[in-house]
């Protein structure tokens, strides 16, 4: 049987993936801690879902895009931010870890899965049944005919077994699948896509947002 440490469960990936049981991204995590300071990020993202008056918060930007690398003061970024112009290089500190996390998980479940599919393949792609020829016999109106019999196969269950055991494993691939669809962009890079606070600091000449500790 395929582990159960194989099986995939369907987390809810706050930043980056959107299910019907939780808000579409970027209007994630209302709450965040900034310099010991908790800061409700609701307004916003109220402002956001309408477009209705002025925008509040307005020291926290709108970051699209994907993740570069990881480095020692956060995840340098390409994409775009909002209220200025192209696509650009910048910074996110304290960026949401478990996201990242979720995904290498993701990926690492793919590949066993794909490892334990090629080995149930080997087995399920076996016949499973052999045909017996008993030889020439006369049959009732005077003619001969080839007596043959179809028969299981010795390995027969296991093959049946491995069949079964594959159809589960493709869920499985897919459901995967379908999880990090909603991770990465539409050309496989770990998406960006929420919102930050703007700080005065630079990295390598680049600007700097801060995403602050997300409150659960």
């Amino acid at each position: 049987m395929i582990r159960k440490s194989l099986r995939v469960v369907t987390v809810i990936v706050a930043l980056l993936v959107s299910t019907a049981s939780m808000r579409p991204m970027p209007t994630v995590y209302p709450k965040r801690v900034i310099n010991n300071h908790t800061v409700n990020l609701s307004p916003l993202f109220a402002w956001w879902d309408e477009k209705h008056g002025g925008r509040p918060l307005t020291a926290w930007k709108h970051l699209e895009g994907v993740f570069d690398q990881e480095t020692v003061q956060g995840w340098l970024c390409r994409g775009s931010i909002e209220g200025q112009s192209g696509r650009q290089y910048f910074l996110l500190k304290n960026p949401p870890q478990k996201e990242l996390v979720r995904y290498r998980e993701l990926e690492n479940q793919l590949s066993q899965l794909q490892y334990e599919r090629t080995a149930k393949l080997e087995v399920a792609g076996q016949p499973a049944y052999e045909t017996w020829n008993l030889g020439v016999y006369s049959n009732s109106r005077g003619t001969a005919d080839d007596a043959a019999f179809i028969v299981p196969r010795e390995n027969f269950e296991a093959i049946k077994q491995a069949n079964s055991e594959l159809q589960n494993i493709d869920v499985q691939i897919q459901s995967v699948r379908q999880e990090m669809a909603g991770i990465l962009t539409k050309d496989g890079h770990f998406k960006i896509d929420g919102f930050a606070l703007q700080v005065t600091q630079r990295y390598q000449g680049h600007p700097v947002f801060d995403f602050g500790y997300p409150l659960f």
